[in-house]
């Protein structure tokens, strides 16, 4: 029999994320869960401290989550409660705290780009999207119109709404109010990836995006846009791609073409906008013939996977489901996931399970976006150029 998780973890959401800032205090979100997460501002950041809970935030568009773990879960019981209290102190010393967390905010933000893995994602959201490139950390001068008291009146306010997901009876969720439902983008969300042709989208770009960077290697990136073939068919088709020695990215790169070791997978996905995409890293002479073999592996995903392909995607998606469990805060989440009406685990497990045949995708007549990222000479930046036009 196995023994039961030690200790008990509690998730409490803040409905509002970066989405939900106004454009004069862009950053706010985030700012406002330093504030949360600072134990010069009492509540619940200086209990963890004291009391060695783990703790973990994520801020997302329409949320700012806040994940705490206790070897005595009795002790999450007031959670809540201490979150209320949580201020930043009067006077001098609070407006102390607050310029430096927005010192430490903006540097975050300077920092953006320090990785070239992140410059990389900047580099290919920008050839896909139309979308302004903004931080949901802010700018200096948006944190700088942020004041103490707009961010004390932000606690008394959201934490009325706050919701709490438990994974032990012994930390009450919210009393009083029902949970509050999805809202229809919510919704939209949750069940996106519906078959059939997607709205057109209108913020979608295609185009190829360099930018040089020091260092010996360099890195290509590729997304091509797509209809959706089913959420539960997204995370098989990656792994058809593969982020491990058995997907169709080791074979082609490494082995059969002989370019590069280091490659990842991935898709994107909201309401009118699919698109499955792949990275290399190269030595800068074979990126753009890295290219062209990242949209050809890609684009073979037009034909449908045989028996062995699809028991190996379904292997490695289900190893990596099960790790989302390990660690203190995984079956929190997963309780989190049901709560909001999300898949949990258990049901992404046996969706997958009863899918016997991986269809192949569908490409949609639309630009692809490419990035390509290293010490490029202008011959190689020209060579990327050439290949990005033999797509078109």
């Amino acid at each position: 029999m196995t023994p039961p998780r030690p200790g008990g973890a509690c998730i409490v959401d803040l409905p509002a994320g970066y989405e939900d800032d106004a454009p004069r205090h862009a950053g706010f979100g985030a700012l406002l869960a330093a504030v949360l997460n600072d134990p010069r501002c009492g509540g619940a950041a200086r209990r963890a401290a004291t009391a060695g809970w783990l703790t973990r935030h994520q801020l997302d568009a329409r949320t700012s989550s806040f994940a705490y773990w206790s070897a005595a879960p009795a002790d999450l019981m007031t959670v809540l409660d201490e979150l209320r209290n949580t201020r930043l102190p009067s006077g001098p010393a609070g407006e102390a705290v607050l310029d430096d967390l927005r010192a430490r905010q903006i540097a975050a933000i300077e920092g953006r780009g320090a990785t070239p893995l992140t410059l990389l994602g900047q580099l290919l959201e920008r050839a896909a999207r139309r979308t302004p490139d903004t931080d949901p950390r802010g700018t200096a001068g948006t944190l700088a119109a942020v004041s103490a008291a707009d961010l004390n009146h932000a606690i008394e306010t959201l934490l009325t709404r706050a919701r709490v997901h438990r994974d032990h009876p012994s930390i009450p969720a919210r009393p009083g109010e029902p949970p509050e439902q999805p809202t229809a983008r919510d919704r939209d969300r949750a069940g996106a990836g519906a078959t059939g042709d997607p709205a057109p989208d209108s913020h979608w770009r295609g185009a190829l995006e360099i930018a040089t960077h020091p260092g010996c290697d360099a890195r290509v990136a590729l997304r091509l846009p797509i209809r959706p073939p089913g959420p539960d068919l997204f995370p098989l088709t990656v792994e058809r791609l593969g982020n491990g020695p058995n997907g169709r990215l080791h074979h082609a790169l490494r082995h059969r073409h002989h370019l590069a070791y280091g490659f990842t997978a991935a898709y994107w996905h909201e309401p009118g906008s699919s698109s499955i995409g792949a990275t290399a890293t190269v030595a800068p002479q074979h990126a753009a013939a890295a290219l062209r073999v990242l949209d050809h592996t890609v684009r073979q995903l037009a034909r449908g996977a045989d028996p062995h392909e699809t028991d190996l995607a379904r292997r490695r998606c289900r190893a990596e489901n099960l790790a989302a469990l390990d660690g203190p805060f995984g079956a929190v989440d997963d309780l989190r996931r049901q709560d909001l009406g999300e898949q949990t685990i258990r049901q992404r497990l046996t969706a997958m399970a009863e899918i016997t045949e991986i269809p192949g995708l569908t490409f949609l007549a639309r630009p692809p976006a490419a990035a390509a990222l290293g010490p490029f000479t202008q011959e190689q930046r020209r060579q990327l150029t050439d290949v990005y036009q033999e797509f078109q």
